[in-house]
Formats: structure tokens, C-alpha cells, sequence
């Protein structure tokens, strides 16, 4: 990023101008600007002030698009900012995301699905690469495998001993479900193929040495490796979690639930935080995060959102905050939201209490596609939630699988609204959500209303049935991905249904007055590919979910029973004046 020094008085954007930089504030106090037409004529008023010290930025659209600048930013003391051009951001997302053959196939590995974009970048960049011949061994029964492999190119038979699918760890040989039969079973020993985009030897990354394996090239085989020596230079040492562990966790959903006690709600409604033993952090944003708390004498998990006050206060959300909590306690009767208990604060943290006990965000069981009828009962779940949400004018913005939410009995369920807003009128001008989910209108800043979720009801679907993004993601290349989706630009794979083509077609309507939805959600319930579907029961939660569904939850709750270690916070420095701030009177 570039310094830029500034002086009082001095313009560093221009209303109607266009713009290609963002800004971070680095010192000093800047003023928005914007000119509003009265009665004297075009006068300029202060909309809104930057400082350092709310770590304020500006201009992050200029690395999106050309767009004409809504509003001017001039500088009210010295300061300095720091200033990252629009082409110097795209270079910096192609050189940190460059290898994306080799990130499409570390995220198929489900150990390492919990691991961040940038954390599998850096294990990208230490892979190795190996050939065999048709024939040639890849390792041999007398000497353990050292390494993970990931199968680039050609097939790889593996013969192991019947007793290593026993083995916790071993997860690539089971998956593969060899048949016991005459000719893949010789004694003892079962025989696999594992194809193009496959791995094993996920284990080494434990530091486990397992024999009894032999690995034989079928054809041309090029592997990518990765050693534990390697993983853990770059991202630390992989924590092994057995089943043993897991079902020694207080909130196992192995539990049966007769022996748990029962809640009354009615005790919860005034609650202290100082009641609730939190547990572990499932999911967490720039200043609140979700997870699972133990209410004092009972043996039932619920989810707690929780907002540091330290944090909310140095970015300046104060405001957002408090909507976020009207909405969840407005919307808490709507499909999909789970109820609000109450609401409660202490000196470090406001938070909201809600009667569910979740398990996950939906992208971290999204390593590979889902089956259609999985696929189709998440979909109509977001159905029936934005069908409440909009008929009560609220705009969601948040329909993406990093966003969605899943309880341990594997149902959808929405816990954040950050980006949601009560309409009141037919767009908003705002521009936030997840990038890869953006409708075109949202993009092209023409303002945006309802119809925005159901193009992000599309791009769900889409990723939920080919494992990836329809337009790219803006990680790749953040110009190329919101031209497409401008455009409507995307590609659909021929292994889909023609429903299913039809329904992402219908909902990826770059025109939103044309968009399945835009005139209600009856035209999306009545599309040939939820035929079927039981929306009373999708709504009341006494429709099935969907055997995949249910199992990926339950494998993701045995090896990632604690996605985001707890960390012990940091009392305020100045307990008295977070302790009861003006903005949380009417917490």
C-alpha cells in the first residue's frame, strides 16, 4: 500500500469523480462530504467523520468496479492514509491465490477442510510433485507411507489389510467402500482404486505410521505431496481428534436425550452471562461470535451470540449492533430463526441467547457436492425463511453457505443478520453481503430490494450441487468475478437434472423484474424442482433431513468438535466506561 501525507482542507475523493483506490485512515480526522440541493442552492453537508481510531476506511467499492463517487472525503487535520490501487489489489489476490487446481483439491481432503483460504494457499505452495510409470509403486508393503497424496493425474490401487479400516484416522480408504468379494478380496486384504482428484495418506499428517499398505500405479500417475514435516511449517501441527474424544465432550450429540434434563425456557428469560458456560466458538465476525454455552444446572446446550464491546466500539457498529438484535428479536417466530430467549450483558460482551444448539457453518461440510434431494431440502429451507423475512419487508442478504448456519440435527438456521435490513421502500443503496452472492444490481450500484436474495438463492443451489462458485470467486480475480455476475455470465455441468438447470437459470435472471421470486415466492415453491417437497413439515421441522445431510453433520461434529479454539479475552481498559455504554441502555 502507498502513504499518502494530507493536510487540512485538502480533497482526497470528489464527489461524482471516479475513483480506483482504498483507503485505510492512518492518522488524523477526515470528514464525508456529500452536496444536497435546498432551497439556496447545492450545499454541502458533513455526513459522517474518519479516524484512526475507529479503524476507518473508504473507497472499497474502486476495487470492484468504475463507479461515479457518491460523496467527497476531505481531510479536517494532518494525517495520513494509506491507499491500495485497484490494479495492485487484483495482482496481490492472483499472486496469493495463483495455484487453484491444487486449492480445489487440498479443500476435498477432509481433514483439512477446517483450515482457512489463506491457511491452504500457504500448504499449495508446499506440495511436491511426483510421476509413476503404469505399473511402478508409489510405496511399497515393507515401508510406510510418508506422505499425504493427492492424485493429480491416472488411478492408484492400494491393498491394505481388512484391519486398518478399524483405524479412526484412516478416512480415504473407507470412502471409497471396497466390496467384499472374490475378486477385491484376497484373505485378509481389500483392494481400491482410488481415481483423478482422490488422496490417501491423510494420516501422516498425524504423525501416524501405518504399514501393511502397497500402492501400485494404473496407468500415467502424477501425485501432489504433502509431508507433516511441511504442514507443520506452515501451518502447525495437526491436532488428532478421536472418537474417543469426542464422545468424552460434555455436548456430544451422541447423548441420549432421555438423560438429559429439561429446560424451562421461562428460567432464561433474564439470564446473566455469568450463568452461561461457554463452551466453544463455532463461527465469528469482525466484532461478535456464535457458539455453544451450558446454562447453569442443566445439561443442555443452547447457542449464544455474543458482541465485544471493545471491539464494537472501536468500529464504530454500535448502531449496526443494535439493529442486528431488533431484527433476530422481531424475526425470531420466522422459519429458519431460531427463537431469542433473551438478551444479556456484562462488562466485556452484550449477547442474545437463542434456543438451539447448532453444530456448523453450512460451507464447512461443503467439501465436496451434495445430492440433489440434500440439496433440495437446504434450498427450500431458505424457502420458507425468506418468504417470512420479505413478507415482514425484511431484505436478508446473507444467503451463503459461509453465513447459513446448521444445527447438530443437520436443519438450516439463520443466526446472522448483519447484513439484514427493514426496508422502507423498494431498494437500499447499500452495498454488503458476501461478494460471491452479490446481485448484478447490487454490483452495478442501481440499488436493490428483494429480489436480491433470490439471485443468492441461486448461487446457493449452484454451490451446493457443483462444489464451487457460478461466477469464480472474487479471491481469484475480483474484476473478472463481478464482471460475470454483470453479466450473468456462468457455466452449468451436464450431470445436472434439468430442473435443477432450469430453477438456477430462472433465479440467475440478471433482469430482477424477470427473476423466479421477484413477484413472490410462490413462483419459486411451485418450480418443478421442489416437486414434492413437504413445505409444512420444512417449516415446522418435521420433515426428515436428508440422510447425507445427517451424516455430514454428525462426521463434522467427530473431527471438528472444536473449529475455533477458545480464547480467554482480555478485560477492557477502562471497565467503567464499557461497563453500561449509552448505545446498550436499552440492550
Amino acid at each position: 500500500m502507498q502513504r499518502v501525507e494530507v493536510q487540512p482542507g485538502d480533497i482526497v475523493i470528489k464527489q461524482g469523480g471516479e475513483g480506483d483506490c482504498f483507503y485505510v485512515v492512518g492518522s488524523g480526522e477526515f470528514e464525508v462530504l456529500a452536496t444536497q440541493e435546498d432551497k439556496n442552492g447545492d450545499v454541502p453537508r458533513v455526513l459522517q467523520k474518519y479516524t484512526a481510531e475507529k479503524l476507518s476506511s473508504f473507497g472499497e467499492l474502486a476495487l470492484m468496479y468504475n463507479k461515479p463517487l457518491q460523496a467527497s472525503v476531505r481531510a479536517v487535520t494532518n494525517g495520513t492514509l494509506w491507499a491500495l490501487k485497484r490494479e495492485d489489489f487484483r495482482g496481490i489476490l492472483m499472486s496469493e491465490f495463483s495455484n487453484l487446481l491444487s486449492l480445489k483439491l487440498l479443500r476435498s481432503v477432509d481433514l483439512l477442510s477446517r483450515l482457512t483460504i489463506l491457511q491452504l494457499s500457504h500448504v499449495a505452495d508446499s506440495l511436491s510433485e511426483i510421476s509413476f510409470s503404469n505399473g511402478q509403486a508409489l510405496v511399497n508393503r515393507n515401508e510406510c507411507l510418508s506422505a499425504l497424496y493427492i492424485i493429480q493425474k491416472g488411478q492408484v490401487r492400494i491393498t491394505f489389510d481388512m484391519d486398518l479400516l478399524s483405524c479412526p484416522s484412516i478416512c480415504s480408504l473407507k470412502s471409497d467402500n471396497p466390496k467384499e468379494d472374490n475378486d477385491q478380496q484376497i484373505g485378509k486384504e481389500l483392494s481400491v482404486e482410488k481415481t483423478e482428484g482422490s488422496y490417501f495418506g491423510e494420516w501422516t499428517l498425524l504423525g501416524e505410521q501405518i504399514g501393511s499398505l502397497s500402492a501400485i500405479a494404473v496407468g500415467d500417475v502424477t501425485c501432489a505431496l504433502l509431508t507433516k514435516e511441511k504442514f507443520d511449517s506452515v501451518v502447525g501441527p495437526m491436532t488428532k481428534l478421536s472418537q474417543d474424544d469426542h464422545k468424552s465432550r460434555d455436548y456430544s450429540p451422541d447423548v441420549p436425550k432421555a438423560s438429559l434434563k429439561e429446560i424451562d425456557l421461562s428460567t432464561l428469560a433474564k439470564v446473566s452471562i455469568s450463568q452461561l458456560e461457554w463452551k466453544t466458538c463455532l463461527y465469528s465476525t469482525d466484532c461478535s461470535e456464535i457458539g455453544l454455552v451450558l446454562p447453569r444446572d442443566t445439561e443442555n446446550m443452547l447457542s449464544l451470540k455474543r458482541f465485544s464491546k471493545q471491539k464494537i466500539k472501536k468500529l464504530g457498529k454500535e448502531v449496526q449492533v443494535l439493529k442486528e438484535k431488533d431484527l433476530m428479536k422481531s424475526m425470531s417466530s420466522a422459519a429458519c430463526v431460531p427463537e431469542v430467549l433473551c438478551t444479556c450483558a456484562d462488562q466485556m460482551h452484550a449477547a442474545i441467547l437463542l434456543n438451539t444448539c447448532l453444530a456448523c457453518p453450512l460451507a464447512s461440510i461443503l467439501h465436496t457436492p451434495l445430492d440433489e434431494q440434500s440439496a433440495r431440502f437446504c434450498a427450500a429451507s431458505i424457502v420458507t425463511a425468506l418468504e417470512d423475512l420479505h413478507e415482514n419487508g425484511v431484505l436478508y442478504r446473507g444467503v451463503s453457505p459461509d453465513v447459513l448456519m446448521l444445527d447438530k440435527t443437520g436443519h438450516l438456521q439463520l443466526v446472522d443478520f448483519r447484513f439484514g435490513k427493514k426496508l422502507s421502500s423498494e431498494r437500499t443503496f447499500t452495498i454488503c453481503g458476501m461478494a460471491d452472492s452479490l446481485a448484478p444490481e447490487v454490483v452495478q450500484g442501481k440499488g436493490h430490494g428483494l429480489p436480491a436474495d433470490w439471485w443468492a438463492l441461486g448461487v446457493l443451489i449452484y454451490f451446493l450441487l457443483q462444489g464451487e462458485m457460478p461466477f469464480g470467486s472474487w479471491r481469484q480475480s475480483e474484476l473478472d468475478t463481478f464482471a460475470k455476475i454483470a453479466r450473468g455470465y456462468f457455466i452449468l455441468s451436464h450431470n445436472l437434472s434439468p430442473e435443477a438447470v432450469d430453477l438456477i437459470t430462472k433465479l440467475l435472471e440478471v433482469d430482477e423484474k424477470t427473476r423466479l421470486g421477484s413477484h413472490g415466492s410462490s413462483s419459486v415453491r411451485s418450480h418443478l424442482w421442489f416437486d414434492g417437497v413437504d413445505w409444512k413439515g420444512i417449516k415446522d421441522r418435521t420433515c426428515p433431513v436428508p440422510q447425507e445431510l445427517a451424516s455430514r453433520v454428525a462426521q463434522h461434529l467427530e473431527i471438528h468438535s472444536e473449529d475455533c479454539p477458545v480464547a480467554v479475552a482480555s478485560p477492557p481498559q477502562d471497565i467503567a466506561e464499557l461497563n453500561v455504554p449509552e448505545w446498550l441502555d436499552d440492550w
